[in-house]
């Protein structure tokens, strides 16, 4: 887990128990995949960078479930 430390560096601040900084993680990736969103909402419609933008977004998006996980991960394990 720890050869992902360097992709997802906010995920590995959280602290194992500490609730505040799992919380301030989860809210920083929802709020990443929030502007994501509108932004597809927004600029999804143009015909040529559309399809480009979608699957930008779904990478982004993929990213921050990725990094919520490893968040949970972090903070539920025990050593």
């Amino acid at each position: 887990m720890e050869k992902l430390s360097p992709y997802f560096p906010l995920s590995f601040n959280v602290l194992p128990g500490d609730v505040k900084s799992l919380i301030l993680t989860l809210i920083i990736y929802l709020v990443a995949c929030a502007i994501m969103g509108v932004l597809n909402a927004v600029l999804g419609w143009i015909p040529l960078v559309g399809w480009l933008l979608r699957l930008i977004f779904s990478l982004v998006g993929l990213y921050c479930v990725a990094g919520m996980v490893l968040a949970v991960m972090k903070f539920f394990k025990t050593e």
